[in-house]
């Protein structure tokens, strides 16, 4: 760590006063002497995030900075970097992720890129809000196959992932009628529904609304 902000002429005493606040901020203390190949993966991504943050950029570029991280490791970098923008006018992070609540928790603007193109730039609030008088809906399902579901007239998008031993799909529909014939081809393929329920729209239906299908 402190090798790195040597590349950018930081002066010792700053560059360690810097150093063990961040190791603080991100309950690193206990690691402040160890080898880089002794620590969990968890550690190492929180070491690389001090590491861009010890030179007190004012740009900085995340690329997919929670991925692949427990709960609480996810939690505790998002906490920093909403406060690390908010501590000081000027300051601009640029972020890629995958994860649309994440983007939505920290960015003011938000580029929807799909296939190599760029589809919609706006805030999320402005993004969530092209969804018209779209509806969302969660439902919990028995195991089947929901493809057939993706064709039906009114469905904008949808994305359907197994949980637990049964399936969790979420779409974003023209209208509300549009859920019985959702619920017919759900009974019809051999599947019951163990749970509806009608939701606010997220960032995720406005990426389904946009390009059509949920994230890869």
């Amino acid at each position: 760590l402190w090798m790195f902000t040597q590349f950018y002429g930081v002066p010792g005493r700053i560059a360690n006063e810097r150093i063990d606040s961040l190791l603080e901020a991100f309950d690193l203390q206990d690691k402040a002497d160890a080898k880089l190949r002794t620590v969990s993966t968890g550690q190492r991504q929180k070491m690389n995030i001090i590491r861009g943050f010890a030179t007190d950029p004012e740009l900085i570029f995340l690329d997919e900075p929670t991925l692949g991280l427990d709960v609480t490791t996810s939690i505790a970098i998002r906490n920093y970097l909403r406060e690390w923008v908010r501590e000081r006018d000027g300051r601009t992070m640029m972020l890629t992720t995958h994860y649309m609540r994440e983007a939505e928790e920290l960015c003011d603007r938000v580029a929807i890129i799909d296939r190599g193109r760029i589809v919609a730039v706006d805030t999320p609030a402005g993004l969530k809000r092209r969804l018209g008088r779209g509806s969302s809906f969660l439902i919990e399902t028995t195991t089947f196959d929901p493809e057939p579901i993706r064709s039906l007239t009114g469905v904008r998008g949808m994305t359907a992932r197994p949980v637990d031993g049964h399936m969790s799909i979420r779409m974003v529909l023209d209208d509300e009628s549009v859920i019985a014939d959702v619920i017919s081809s759900i009974v019809s393929s051999g599947a019951r529904v163990i749970g509806l329920s009608k939701n606010e729209p997220t960032l995720e239906d406005a990426f389904m609304h946009l390009v059509g299908r949920g994230l890869e």
